[in-house]
C-alpha cells in the first residue's frame, strides 16, 4: 500500500508541476487581458464537471463492477460495455442542450459583463462542454485499470493529458490565440482515453444493452453528483463574483487561487490516498481504537502542513510571481496587482489542503449522501452570503468570504458528524 501510494503521489507532484508550467505559460503568452478572462469564465464551469466526473463516477461504478468480476468475468464484461454505450450517448446528449443553454449560463453567472463578454463565454463554453462524454469513457476505462490492480494507469493517463494540454497551448497559441486553450482542453482528455483503453477481451458485445444497469448507476451516482460539484464549486464562485471587476483580475485571481490550492492539495494528497483504504479495511474488521488513531494524526498532520505551506508561499508568493510569470505579455505591474491578493486566500488555502481529509472518515462509513448534503448547504450559505457580502463591501470581500464559508463549513460539519458516528460506533 505504501509502494504504490508512493508512485501515484510522484505522479501527481509530477501532473501538479505540469500544471504549474502550463499557468506560466499560458499566463507569459496572453497577459492580465480580455481573451483570457473570457477563456477563465467560460473553462470554470466544464472543468468543475470533469472534476466530479473524475471525482465521483468511479466511486459509483468500480464496487458493482469488481464485485461482478470477482463473481463473474462474463457479467462484468457485459456491464463494462453497457455502461459505456449508455452514459457516452447520455451525457453526449447532456452536453449538446447544454451546448444550447450556454447563453443563458454565462449570462447568469457574468450579468456584470457587457453583452460581446457574455456571449464569447457563451461560445467557448459550449465547445468544452463536449469534455463530459470523454471524462466519462476515460473514468470508466480507468476503472477497468483499478479494478485490475493497476493503480498508476490513469494517473500516469492524467499526466500525460496535462502533457498533452501544454504541448497544444505552445503550438495553437501563436496562430489561433485563446481558442489554443479551448481546444488543448478537449484533447487532453482524448490523449487519456488512448493510453487507458482496455484490451478488447475486457468488452464484450453479447447482451450488452441493459438499460436496468443504466438506471442503477443513475440512482448511486446522482448524490456523489450534486454533492462534489457543491464542494468544488469554489472556482465558479471566484470567477462569477470576480466578473465585476476590471479587466485581468479573473486571471489574477485564478493565478493564486492556483497557486495556493495545488500547492497545499499536494502536500497533503499523500495523506488522501493512505487513509481511506486502511480505514475501509479498519472499519470493515471493527478494529476501531486503529482507525481513530489514523483519523487523529491525519487530520493533525494535515492541518499543521497546510498552515505551513500556505505561510511560505505568502513569504515566497510575490517573489516566485516577479520571476516566473512576468514576461511576454504579463507586466510587472500585473504582478504586483496579483501579489496584493495574496491575503485573501489565507484561510481558503488551508481549508484547501484539509478538507479531503476530514471528508475521508465519513466516506469510509459510506455516508455519501450527508457529505453530499453538507456540501449542498455549504455551497448555498458561500452564495448567499458571499452575495449579500459584494452588494454591500465588493466582489473581492465577498470572494474572500464565500471561500471561507464554503470550505470551513464542510470541515467542521464533517467534523460534526464524525464526532456523531464515532459515539455510535463506540456503543454499538
Amino acid at each position: 500500500m505504501l509502494k504504490k501510494g508512493f508512485f501515484v503521489t510522484i505522479i501527481f507532484v509530477f501532473s501538479t508541476l505540469v500544471q504549474l508550467v502550463s499557468q506560466i505559460v499560458v499566463t507569459r503568452t496572453f497577459g492580465a487581458r480580455i481573451d483570457l478572462d473570457i477563456f477563465l469564465a467560460a473553462v470554470a464551469l466544464p472543468t468543475i464537471i470533469v472534476t466530479v466526473i473524475y471525482g465521483t463516477l468511479n466511486d459509483a461504478f468500480l464496487p458493482i463492477y469488481g464485485e461482478k468480476k470477482i463473481k463473474d468475468p462474463n457479467s462484468a464484461r457485459q456491464y463494462l460495455s453497457s455502461q459505456l454505450f449508455f452514459l457516452t450517448i447520455f451525457s453526449f446528449l447532456i452536453a449538446w442542450i447544454m451546448g444550447f443553454i450556454s447563453p443563458f449560463l454565462s449570462r447568469i453567472l457574468y450579468q456584470n459583463r457587457g453583452e460581446i463578454f457574455i456571449k464569447d463565454v457563451a461560445v467557448q463554453m459550449s465547445y468544452m462542454f463536449y469534455c463530459m462524454p470523454l471524462s466519462i469513457i476515460a473514468t470508466l476505462f480507468g476503472a477497468y485499470y483499478y479494478a485490475e490492480k493497476k493503480f498508476n494507469r490513469f494517473p500516469l493517463a492524467q499526466l500525460i493529458g496535462s502533457l498533452t494540454n501544454l504541448l497544444m497551448i505552445v503550438i495553437l497559441a501563436p496562430m489561433i490565440g485563446t481558442w489554443s486553450l479551448v481546444i488543448a482542453f478537449v484533447l487532453n482528455i482524448a490523449f487519456q482515453i488512448l493510453f487507458v483503453l482496455p484490451p478488447l477481451p475486457a468488452f464484450s458485445l453479447y447482451n450488452f444493452i441493459n438499460f436496468r444497469n443504466f438506471i442503477t448507476i443513475l440512482i448511486v451516482w446522482l448524490p456523489l453528483i450534486i454533492g462534489n460539484f457543491a464542494l468544488r464549486s469554489d472556482t465558479l464562485l471566484i470567477r462569477s463574483f470576480a466578473s465585476g471587476l476590471k479587466e485581468g483580475y479573473l486571471v489574477y485571481l485564478n493565478l493564486i487561487a492556483k497557486i495556493f490550492s495545488l500547492a497545499t492539495g499536494m502536500i497533503t494528497i499523500g495523506i488522501q490516498i493512505l487513509q481511506l483504504p486502511h480505514l475501509i479495511e479498519y472499519f470493515a474488521g471493527k478494529n476501531y481504537e486503529k482507525a481513530f488513531a489514523v483519523i487523529n494524526k491525519s487530520k493533525i498532520v494535515s492541518v499543521g502542513l497546510s498552515i505551513l505551506v500556505t505561510l511560505i508561499i505568502m513569504l515566497l508568493a510575490p517573489i516566485a510571481i516577479n520571476l516566473l510569470f512576468v514576461g511576454g505579455k504579463f507586466t510587472r505591474n500585473d504582478a504586483d496587482l496579483t501579489a496584493s491578493l495574496i491575503p485573501m486566500f489565507l484561510l481558503p488555502a488551508i481549508g484547501w489542503g484539509v478538507s479531503s481529509v476530514f471528508f475521508q472518515p465519513l466516506l469510509a462509513l459510506k455516508k455519501q449522501l450527508q457529505l453530499s448534503l453538507l456540501n449542498v448547504i455549504a455551497l448555498l450559505l458561500a452564495w448567499s452570503i458571499g452575495s449579500a457580502i459584494k452588494f454591500y463591501f465588493g466582489p473581492l470581500p465577498a470572494i474572500s468570504s464565500g471561500l471561507i464559508i464554503l470550505l470551513f463549513t464542510g470541515i467542521i460539519g464533517s467534523e460534526l458528524l464524525w464526532q456523531y458516528y464515532k459515539k455510535k460506533l463506540i456503543f454499538q
